[in-house]
Formats: structure tokens, C-alpha cells, sequence
């Protein structure tokens, strides 16, 4: 009976090797209440309430307004910072995107060389009007134009850099990626993907 409660969850991660150095990268990207300032796609963020790396933190993102003057926006918490590993977990606790429960982690990780690794997971469940492929592609898109951001604010000389993206995903899909909700329940979706891209 139990079994059958259960919800179905979406897994996934997109990562990315970047010139910018490790510290450089943490500085700026766990800055809470910035997030702004690094995703393209964010035109607010703004603390509704506490401080930056305290976990209970709420932040309001959104999006600009569309053609018809809607803003998609999402409350967020802090639910977890640790700056000896340079990573943080925040949860969606109210949005306008169709996203119940999900939970992301953020980190920023050693390098092959002079740069560093951006790490960006999550689990949720399904969200309404999204595929898991559709939200990991978001993801990836989104670690991109971050990236891109991050490298002209700490080497504004560099013109362009090589990077690798990799997704990694694996759960289970209520319906099929492509949201056929004709699909069983039970379909699962393993998913590795290397990718080269040029982050100008």
C-alpha cells in the first residue's frame, strides 16, 4: 500500500569545467542573495528573509516579464551551506513554475588544472509542464551562461575557453520524457551525455 503512495522523483546533474579558480568561483557564487548577478534568465533576487550562509534563508527569484507582461518567479530556502566544501542545498518552498517538492546542491569543486568543476544537482518531483530532460537541458543551459558570466567578471581578457559539459541523470519518469501521459508510470530513463561546447 505504502508502495503505491509513493511519488515518482526526478534525478539529475549537469556539470562543468570553467578557468576560473576554485576560491574565485565559491566568492561569488555562494552569495545567496546574488544569484541575479550570475544566471542569465534572473532579473530579482532579493532576501525575504535572514542573511547570506545561514541556512532558513528565503530568497525571491524571477524571472523578466514575457510579452505578456508575466514574471515567472520561486521562493527559495537555504537549507544547507558548508564553505569548507564549497557547496550549498536550497529547496523551492512556493513558485509560479509549477515545482512542488524539489531540492537542489550547488558546489564547486577542484579542478584538472588552474580552474575549477561547477556542480549542479537535483531531486524533485515531477514538474508540471516539464520534462526531466526539458529541466536538466535548463540546468545545463543555465551552468553556461553562468560560466560565461563568472569568466569575464574574473578574467575579462580571456576571449574564449574550451569547456566540458556532462549531464548525468538517473530516476524514474511518470510518463515519458517527452510528457506522453499515455506512458507507464514505471518508465526509467538512464541517461550519460558528454558534450563539448565553447563558452565565449
Amino acid at each position: 500500500m505504502d508502495d503505491q503512495l509513493q511519488i515518482e522523483k526526478w534525478e539529475g546533474k549537469v556539470a562543468l569545467d570553467i578557468s576560473t579558480n576554485e576560491i574565485q568561483a565559491w566568492s561569488l557564487l555562494s552569495e545567496f542573495f546574488n544569484l541575479h548577478l550570475w544566471l542569465p534568465g534572473i532579473a530579482t533576487c532579493e532576501k525575504v528573509t535572514g542573511s547570506e550562509a545561514l541556512p532558513g534563508s528565503i530568497r525571491y527569484v524571477a524571472s523578466p516579464a514575457n510579452e505578456s507582461g508575466e514574471v515567472s518567479w520561486a521562493k527559495e530556502e537555504l537549507i544547507g551551506f558548508d564553505p569548507v566544501e564549497k557547496s550549498f542545498s536550497y529547496r523551492v518552498v512556493e513558485s509560479s513554475m509549477g515545482f512542488g517538492e524539489y531540492v537542489a546542491h550547488f558546489r564547486v569543486l577542484p579542478g584538472t588544472g588552474v580552474g575549477c568543476r561547477l556542480e549542479w544537482s537535483f531531486e524533485c518531483e515531477p514538474v508540471i509542464g516539464w520534462s526531466r530532460e526539458g529541466l536538466i537541458g535548463y540546468l545545463d543551459s543555465s551552468l553556461k551562461g553562468m560560466a560565461e558570466r563568472l569568466e569575464k567578471a574574473t578574467n575579462p581578457d580571456a576571449k574564449t575557453t574550451d569547456d566540458k559539459v556532462s549531464y548525468e541523470t538517473n530516476g524514474k519518469l511518470d510518463g515519458k520524457a517527452n510528457g506522453d501521459k499515455n506512458s507507464k508510470a514505471n518508465d526509467v530513463v538512464n541517461c550519460e551525455t558528454n558534450c563539448e561546447v565553447n563558452v565565449a
